[in-house]
C-alpha cells in the first residue's frame, strides 16, 4: 500500500473517529466538498477517489482483495487500531451523497453511481461485488463500539435496523442523511426548543415531528429532505437527531473542534452523589485547572479525574446540565431526565452509564418528567425493579423515583420495548452487536494464546442482532443454550462443561475457535527464530535471524547437561518508558538497546482505559555494566554490578566506545570514570 493511501486513511481516523468525539456521536459525512476540504486541510496531493481505485483489482470476482488483505496485516499490528478501510468507505458514502435524479441515473441507481465514481463505469462494479463493503462497515461499527465511546458514539445502523431491499447499501447511506451544514444548524434548532421550557433531551420522533410544524424543512440540505419523507429512513434519521440532542451539551457547535472533551459522569459513593470526569487523551495531565475555580485530579493511572469546584449533583443540576471551559479542554454533561447508574470496573463503584445492559444491576433515577416513561419501559422490559423504591434516602435527587436494582434478563424485550419507548429513556439503547464474538471468560495465557481458556471459566458468546441461524457448539446444537439465546443474552458456554481441548463455535455460517485445558500447555508459537548461521562447518561470531535456507543447520541451542550452574541472583532495574533511548553497556564491551514491552493482553482487555505505567523491568543475569537513559538531549546512568570495564574482548567494541564518550555526562561516580577512561583508549 502507498504513502498516499496511509496519508488518507490517517486523515480520516483524526477527521472523524478523533479522541475530540468522545462522547459524542460521530457521522463519517463524506462528500465531494468535504473530500477537497480534507486535501486541503491535511496537505493530500492525491485526490481520494483515484488512490482508492487504483487497488482494486478490477474484473475479478473479488474486486476489494487488496485492501481487505492490507487490512489484515495492519490488524496484525495494531489490533486496536482505527480499521484501515477508511478510504474506501469514505468513497461509498461519497457514492450515497450523489444520489439524486440527474440525466444518466434515478435517485435510486446507487451501485450505477459508486462503480462510476471509482472505475469511470457504471457497470464496473455491481452489487453482487458490494458484500464485503457491507461487511466492512460492521467491522468499523464493531472497533467504535469496542472504544466504549472513546472514538465517538456509532452512528452505524444495526444490520436488523435496514430495509430489506437496502440490507447493503444502507450502511453508507445511513451516513449520508445529514451534510456538515445541517449539523451546523442543529444547536440552533435544539436551542430555540429549550428556551420555550421544553423538557429536555427530547426523543428522535418528537424533533422531527418539530421541524415539521415549524416549517423548519427549507433549513436542512436536500438529502435530509428526502429522508426525511422515506418512511424507511425516518426511523433511522430519529435516531441520530435524538442521539445528538442527548449529547448536546450547550455549545454552539454539535462537537467543539480543536478541543478536547472531558465527559462529566455522575458517582454514587458511600451514600452520596458526586461528580467524576472521564478524559480520553493520549496525554494526560496529574491536574487540569478550568474556569470558575474548577478542578480536575487524576484518580491513580486512570482515564478518571476527581472533580471539585462544582454544585453537587442536583434536580437542578442533572436537568439544566453542566459545562466548563478551559484550555483547550472544555468539562460538559448534557441534561437529562433520566440517570441510569451501574457498576464501574475501573472504579469500583456505580456511575453513570449512557445505555442499558442486558445481565447487569442496574439504579434508575427519574426526574417527574420522565417517571411515567421510565415506568413503562420498566413495567415492559424489566426482570426485577418494577415498583419504584420509596426509601427516603437523602442523596436521590428531590422529587426524583428510584428503581433498584433493575435488570434486564431479555435482551430482545428491552430493545423492543426501548423501540416503543417515549421520551430521553428511549436513548438508552445497549451497544448493538455486529459480528459473533467471544467475550469474557478466564484467559490462561493470553500471550501463549489468546484462545486459551481454564476449563470451567470458558468463555459467553455474543451472536450478532441481526443474523438468523442455529449456534452449533463442536457441530452439535445444544439445548441447554436455548433459553440464553431466546432471550439475545450473551450465552455462557460454562454451562456445557466441556472437555479440555479445541472447541468451534458456529453460527451463520461464521466459526470462530478457542480450546481449553487445566494448566497453560500450549508453546508459544514461534514466527521468528534467532541462531548461529553455519556456513561450510564455520559458525557465526555473532547471533541473527535465521532464514529458511539457514534454519536447518544452523544453531539454536547447546546442551547444557553437566554443565555446573552458578547461582548468580538476577539483578531487577526500573526502566522509564519515556526515555528516547535506553542502552545498557556492560563491562564486556557489549552493548544492548532496551525496548519498552508492550501492554500484556490481560491489561487491554480488563483495564482498556488504564494508561501503560511509567516504568518497565529490566533483569540482568550474571552480567555488569552501566544503564544509561536518554531524555530530553540528556544521559542518566545507573550502575549495575559494574565491575572493571575490558572492552577489547568484545566483537564491536567501538560502538561500545561511541555511547559511553557520548555519555559521559551520565554520572560522576569513579566507576563510570573508569568506563569513559576505557572508551577514550580504545578511541585513540
Amino acid at each position: 500500500m502507498d504513502h498516499s493511501y496511509e496519508v488518507w486513511q490517517e486523515a480520516l481516523a483524526e477527521e472523524f473517529f478523533g479522541r475530540q468525539h468522545a462522547g459524542h456521536p460521530t457521522l463519517f459525512y463524506v462528500d465531494d466538498d468535504v473530500e477537497q476540504g480534507l486535501r486541503r486541510g491535511y496537505g493530500i496531493d492525491e485526490p481520494l477517489v483515484p488512490c482508492v481505485g487504483k487497488f482494486l483489482r478490477l474484473g475479478t470476482a473479488e474486486p476489494y482483495s487488496a485492501l481487505e488483505d492490507y487490512r489484515w496485516r495492519k490488524r496484525q499490528q495494531d489490533k486496536n487500531g482505527v480499521p484501515v478501510f477508511l478510504p474506501l468507505l469514505a468513497c461509498s458514502v461519497m457514492a450515497a451523497s450523489r444520489m439524486m435524479n440527474d440525466q444518466n441515473h434515478r435517485a435510486t441507481a446507487y451501485h450505477a453511481r459508486f462503480s462510476e465514481l471509482l472505475t469511470g463505469d457504471a457497470k464496473q462494479l455491481g452489487s453482487q461485488h458490494y458484500e464485503p463493503i457491507s461487511r466492512m462497515w460492521q467491522v468499523l461499527a464493531s472497533w467504535q463500539f469496542s472504544q466504549r465511546g472513546a472514538r465517538g458514539l456509532c452512528t452505524i445502523p444495526a444490520p436488523a435496523d435496514l430495509p430489506s431491499n437496502r440490507s447493503m447499501i444502507g450502511f453508507a447511506q445511513s451516513q449520508a442523511l445529514l451534510s456538515g451544514a445541517d449539523r451546523s444548524f442543529m444547536p440552533n434548532f435544539f436551542r430555540s426548543l429549550r428556551e420555550h421550557g421544553t423538557t429536555w433531551p427530547l426523543p428522535g420522533k418528537t424533533l422531527l415531528a418539530q421541524i415539521e410544524i415549524q416549517g423548519m424543512e427549507r433549513h436542512f440540505s436536500k438529502g435530509f429532505r428526502n429522508a426525511l419523507q422515506e418512511e424507511e429512513f425516518r426511523p433511522f434519521l430519529a435516531s441520530l437527531i435524538g442521539n445528538y440532542a442527548a449529547s448536546w451539551d450547550g455549545s454552539d457547535e454539535l462537537v467543539p473542534t480543536g478541543v478536547t472533551r472531558a465527559e462529566l459522569l455522575v458517582r454514587l459513593d458511600a451514600g452520596r452523589l458526586s461528580w467524576v470526569a472521564r478524559l480520553r487523551s493520549a496525554e494526560q495531565k496529574d491536574r487540569i485547572e478550568l474556569k470558575g475555580g474548577v478542578v480536575l485530579e487524576q484518580l491513580g493511572d486512570t482515564a478518571y479525574y476527581e472533580v471539585t469546584g462544582l454544585p453537587v449533583p442536583s434536580a437542578d443540576t442533572l436537568v439544566r446540565g453542566i459545562r466548563r471551559d478551559g484550555d483547550n479542554l472544555v468539562l460538559s454533561r448534557p441534561s437529562s431526565s433520566v440517570l441510569v447508574l451501574v457498576r464501574d470496573d475501573v472504579l469500583g463503584v456505580w456511575a453513570s452509564t449512557d445505555g442499558f445492559r442486558p445481565g447487569e444491576t442496574h439504579v434508575v433515577l427519574a426526574s417527574p418528567t420522565a417517571q411515567r416513561d421510565v415506568q413503562r419501559l420498566l413495567d415492559k422490559a424489566a426482570t426485577t425493579g418494577r415498583n419504584s423504591d420509596t426509601s427516603r434516602l437523602t442523596w436521590v435527587p428531590q422529587s426524583w423515583s428510584m428503581h433498584r436494582p433493575v435488570t434486564f434478563d431479555d435482551a430482545v424485550t428491552l430493545r423492543r420495548a426501548l423501540h416503543e419507548a417515549q421520551g430521553a429513556i428511549s436513548l438508552l439503547q445497549p451497544p448493538a452487536q455486529f459480528k459473533l464474538r467471544l467475550e469474557g471468560g478466564l484467559k490462561l495465557a493470553p500471550s501463549l494464546d489468546a484462545h486459551l481458556y481454564l476449563r470451567g471459566g470458558e468463555p459467553h458468546v455474543v451472536l450478532p442482532d441481526a443474523m438468523d441461524g442455529t449456534l452449533l457448539v463442536d457441530g452439535k446444537e445444544r439445548p441447554e443454550l436455548k433459553k440464553a439465546i431466546a432471550a439475545g443474552r450473551p450465552v455462557p458456554l460454562a454451562v456445557l462443561r466441556l472437555e479440555p481441548g479445541r472447541h468451534t463455535v458456529n453460527y451463520a455460517g461464521v466459526e470462530i475457535d478457542f480450546a481449553t485445558a487445566d494448566q497453560a500447555v500450549i508453546e508459544p508459537k514461534m514466527t521468528k527464530v534467532c541462531g548461529f548461521t553455519v556456513v561450510d562447518g564455520t559458525v557465526s561470531e555473532s547471533p541473527s535471524l535465521l532464514a529458511e535456507q539457514t534454519l536447518p543447520t544452523g544453531i539454536t541451542g547447546a546442551d547444557c547437561t553437566g554443565v555446573t550452574l552458578q547461582n548468580t541472583a538476577a539483578v531487577m532495574e526500573l526502566c522509564r518508558r519515556d526515555a528516547d533511548e535506553v542502552l545498557f553497556a556492560a563491562a564486556d564491551g557489549r552493548l544492548w538497546t532496551l525496548e519498552a514491552p508492550e501492554q500484556p493482553d490481560w491489561w487491554t482487555e480488563r483495564l482498556p482505559d488504564t494508561p501503560a505505567p511509567l516504568r518497565f523491568e529490566a533483569d540482568f543475569h550474571g552480567i555488569g555494566g552501566w544503564l544509561l537513559e536518554r531524555r530530553s538531549g540528556r544521559w542518566k546512568g545507573r550502575p549495575v554490578n559494574p565491575g572493571t570495564p575490558k572492552p577489547k574482548t568484545a566483537a564491536n567494541p567501538r560502538a561500545w566506545a561511541r555511547v559511553v564518550l557520548n555519555a559521559q555526562q551520565a554520572s560522576t561516580e569513579s566507576s563510570w570514570v573508569e568506563y569513559v577512561q576505557a572508551a577514550k583508549e580504545l578511541e585513540r
